[in-house]
């Protein structure tokens, strides 16, 4: 769902001609916030992992052979694809591609990433995430060493995210550009660190209460998201407001996304919930499979490919709606295949070298709820 979400917010931009449009639109840009869960789950994910292996003999080096494994071949694929080609593309790096090679992308250490673009439809804008991923993976394994309790460690999940939250306040209020606060490792923590809280919640007595309540929370934060954007039109300008609604907004939002991705997870681990029959479909499997090549790829060559698959619509027919739906159609034809192909004739040949950094003892958290 995540990567599809995002995949959609990409492929099929928006228009204004109309409210039907107008909707549509919004819902597509919404899926945006798939990133939100792919944190959560991240977080989730590897935290459950870091935890489950604290006597492990091989604690750091086993975490991060396998994180390089899975993350860097991809990754550093691409980018040694595209400088390769550079000469034959057209590519103008501006320094950002030294800054891409160490994931500090979401940084202005080469200027702003934002306002940074490679030409000719091609495009590595969306690799901030994977840099906030990786800042996050360097660090948090040596917080879960060292402080090792599980209350403890819960405590620090939110006193940090407590810390972001009001970053994000402080920058919101002193109007700091969006994609400053959007794409910072600092200001994005409280994602991350959901997660984490979760994982660390089912491995306590608060387990079977957590997934219980995991259903309303999601509603709840739903309810949230939907009053706040609904009162968005109404009072967000108002000056006589001690606090600027659409800064306060800003700052809050990314703290409702994280508390329902997470809630969605916890929802999902219930035996016999929607959400996990949902996502157990073979479909969604297929995706959820293939979902990082999907995410790294699928942007690559977007521009390209829309422009393209445009012009071909074009001659068939004049219609703006079956040249948008068309083209976004075809280009996520393309980098399914590209996915596909990805993972199985070049990531999984790194995927086969995992099992030297296998764990001492099976990883097996507590996930099911009996009630």
């Amino acid at each position: 769902m995540a990567v599809l979400g995002v995949m959609a917010s990409h492929l099929f931009p928006g228009t204004t001609n109309g409210p039907l449009m107008r909707t549509l639109g919004a819902t597509l840009t919404f899926g945006a916030t798939g990133v939100d869960l792919f944190f959560v789950l991240s977080g989730f994910l590897i935290t459950g992992i870091l935890f489950d292996s604290l006597s492990d003999s091989g604690f750091f080096r086993k975490f991060y052979a396998r994180r390089t494994l899975r993350i860097f071949p991809l990754y550093y694929g691409v980018l040694l694809t595209l400088m390769l080609l550079t000469p034959w593309l057209g590519i103008q790096w501006h320094r950002m591609n030294w800054v891409l090679l160490v994931y500090l992308q979401n940084t202005d250490i080469a200027g702003p990433f934002y306002s940074f673009h490679l030409g000719s439809g091609l495009s590595l804008d969306h690799f901030w995430s994977l840099a906030v991923e990786e800042q996050f993976y360097l660090v948090w394994p040596l917080v879960v060493f060292f402080i090792r309790d599980r209350s403890r460690l819960l405590w620090a999940c939110l006193a940090l995210s407590s810390a972001a939250l009001l970053l994000r306040f402080s920058l919101a209020f002193h109007h700091t550009i969006y994609h400053t606060i959007n794409r910072s490792t600092l200001c994005r923590a409280d994602s991350l660190l959901m997660g984490a809280a979760l994982a660390l919640l089912l491995r306590s007595q608060l387990h079977d209460a957590v997934l219980r309540s995991a259903k309303r929370v999601f509603f709840l934060v739903v309810a949230l998201v939907a009053a706040l954007n609904l009162a968005r039109p109404i009072i967000g300008r108002r000056p006589d407001w001690l606090f600027a609604f659409d800064a306060s907004y800003l700052s809050l939002r990314y703290t409702l996304m994280a508390l329902g991705s997470a809630a969605l997870i916890a929802w999902c681990l219930r035996p016999t919930s929607v959400p996990r029959r949902l996502f157990e479909n073979g479909a969604l499997r297929f995706f959820g499979k293939y979902s990082y090549g999907l995410y790294v790829l699928h942007v690559v060559a977007l521009g390209f490919l829309l422009k393209t698959f445009r012009g071909w619509i074009a001659l068939v027919t004049p219609s703006k709606l079956a040249a948008v739906a068309g083209s976004g159609f075809l280009a996520f034809l393309v980098a399914v295949v590209a996915a596909y192909a990805s993972y199985n004739l070049f990531e999984k040949q790194f995927l086969r070298l995992k099992h030297h950094f296998d764990y001492d003892r099976p990883r097996a958290p507590k996930v099911a709820i009996k009630v």
